[in-house]
């Protein structure tokens, strides 16, 4: 019979791809498919070498980010993290509705022997800050955008920061629940308890200790990925000032957030369309940007993660039949002891 997770994440998956779909839709609505196969033929190739350099920066940054958080919970050598969230990542774009985050957590805790509940902690406290980071990108470039460039106001985006800034606060709140000893109270079986016991632990991995290195971490890695984002639009013929860049990735980032399709395929489409027609540019240069954004970004990390895997899993298949062999000899040769034995009495 199917498991109840099993089958939970599955009607997940579907609805991501499903919502992934209809906002395909909505952006293609009004596009000049002759334009969209102009722009992509004409794509600047080394801007999009650029624009990957600079996102695998972004990784790297996350790398250590990450690594500091793990580092409170036990032993985290860099090359095993890195390896680990590159293969989370890698996930992430491949399953909907963000369900690689999971997956994340299972590699961690065989690679890094570290549990579950106690690494998924750190990847909250990680989420957190990367939607605190979001949120002020979009503000920021929309306070850009209506006094230094002078657009007229963007309610879309507007009613975005502000949704948003409520989901940050209800997410602030349930994170200090979690780590205050209030559920502790609760009437729980004990393995829940000890669940939550863990993930209360991974939270507190950002302390005073960690805090102030974890932050400026944080606002390196933004600060790479907008000028990511900024180069890869200007590669296909979109040029964004720093405001608009900001409320471009302030706005796609958040969208990502909603249970969506494999690699986000659809709301980053819808996002990028939107946001270039707000501001006066071609919107079909938004369908090539972001799909370029998906296929060289995300793209390339999906490939080396996949690698990664595909390595990790013929290692392990050697071993296993290594490991046979060595013990199909040591029978035999126990076999023929034992008829020497025999034969000498």
């Amino acid at each position: 019979m199917v498991s109840a997770a099993l089958a939970r994440n599955v009607l997940i998956g579907i609805a991501g791809v499903a919502i992934g779909a209809v906002f395909m839709v909505l952006a293609l609505r009004g596009i000049d498919v002759a334009e969209v196969r102009r722009l992509a033929a004409a794509v600047d190739r080394a801007g999009l070498v650029q624009a990957t350099a600079l996102y695998w920066v972004a990784l790297g940054l996350r790398v250590l980010r990450w690594q500091r958080l793990l580092g409170q919970l036990g032993g985290a050598p860099l090359i095993a993290v890195a390896e680990t969230l590159v293969v989370g990542y890698a996930v992430n774009n491949l399953l909907p509705a963000r369900l690689g985050e999971v997956a994340r957590a299972a590699y961690a805790k065989r690679r890094l022997a570290l549990g579950r509940a106690r690494v998924f902690g750190t990847i909250v406290v990680e989420r957190l800050l990367d939607l605190l980071a979001i949120l002020t990108c979009l503000i920021a470039g929309l306070a850009g955008v209506g006094l230094v460039l002078g657009h007229a106001r963007l309610p879309t985006f507007e009613l975005v920061a502000l949704n948003a800034g409520v989901l940050v606060g209800v997410a602030v709140l349930a994170l200090a629940l979690l780590r205050s000893a209030r559920l502790a109270r609760l009437s729980l079986p004990a393995a829940v308890h000890a669940v939550v016991d863990d993930f209360r632990h991974g939270t507190r991995s950002l302390n005073r200790r960690t805090a102030l290195l974890v932050v400026a971490l944080t606002a390196a890695v933004w600060t790479c990925e907008v000028l990511a984002l900024s180069r890869v639009f200007a590669a296909c013929g979109a040029v964004l000032g720093p405001a608009e860049a900001l409320v471009v990735m302030g706005a796609a980032s958040l969208s990502t957030l909603v249970p969506t399709a494999p690699g986000y395929l659809g709301t980053y489409q819808l996002v990028a369309v939107l946001a270039l027609q707000a501001f006066g540019l071609d919107g079909n240069a938004g369908i090539v940007a972001s799909t370029a954004i998906q296929a060289a970004l995300f793209g390339s990390v999906t490939v080396v993660g996949l690698a990664i895997l595909l390595a990790r899993g013929t290692r392990r298949a050697w071993l296993t039949a290594a490991d046979r062999r060595d013990r199909h000899g040591a029978g035999q040769s126990s076999s023929e002891n034992g008829v020497k034995s025999v034969s000498r009495s």
